[in-house]
């Protein structure tokens, strides 16, 4: 049985799933290398294979039967531990795992290395804001593997993630999501840098100011 909290996370990635189809029309990355049943809202969002829109639909459509399973499975993942804890729990060794483990595979990508990078200096540095707002929380990312200092989750406005998004992700003035030369996106409501995307079987909003100057974030590009 779905219990109400996946009821509520599948809903809202559903409406996510729609908000970013309606803005990122006719888009914009290159191509991914996930399939239709398998690829995450994260992947989708930059992906760019320019498919035309049935295509898109049809990936749209298998998606969100994904998502459908994985809330009907509770969304086990297999980086639990006894000793780490949930990765359902931020303030869970087994989470902040997760999180290096999300970075790490963005750096694997060449579409998301650079941005990756940031992240991944933003984590060390703890300029890294990790947030879930169907949950309603909020917390500074800690370097598992530097024995970081562990930080406690703080509440936060419950929303959706539809509404949260097109509050916090800048667009130009064609309503298209503004990206930063890393491929990062900007949070409007701070100036930081911003990604959304899957940890574990959840999507969380990670945020950052960068801990060095580099200069591909000094530019902008729209996707």
């Amino acid at each position: 049985m779905v219990s109400s909290i996946d009821s509520m996370r599948l809903w809202s990635q559903q409406a996510a799933l729609k908000a970013f189809k309606e803005v990122d029309q006719g888009t914009t990355s290159n191509s991914s290398t996930s399939d239709g049943s398998s690829m995450s809202l994260a992947d989708y969002f930059y992906s760019q294979d320019n498919a035309d829109d049935d295509g898109e639909d049809s990936k749209l459509s298998a998606l969100i039967a994904s998502l459908q399973q994985q809330a009907m499975t509770g969304g086990a993942t297999e980086t639990d531990t006894e000793d780490d804890g949930s990765v359902d729990d931020m303030s869970s060794k087994a989470f902040m795992k997760a999180v290096q483990e999300k970075i790490d595979a963005l750096k694997n990508s060449p579409d998301t290395a650079a941005m990756a990078e940031t992240m991944q200096e933003a984590l060390d540095s703890g300029n890294l804001t990790i947030t879930d707002v169907v949950a309603g929380q909020q917390i500074t990312g800690w370097n598992v593997a530097d024995d970081g200092t562990p930080t406690t989750p703080t509440d936060t406005d419950i929303s959706d993630w539809s509404s949260y998004l097109k509050q916090h992700l800048l667009r130009d003035d064609n309503g298209r999501y503004v990206r930063n030369g890393d491929s990062s996106h900007q949070d409007k409501t701070t100036g930081a840098s911003s990604y959304f995307g899957m940890i574990g079987e959840t999507y969380y909003y990670l945020s950052w100011t960068k801990a060095v100057t580099t200069t591909a974030s000094s530019s902008t590009t729209t996707k």
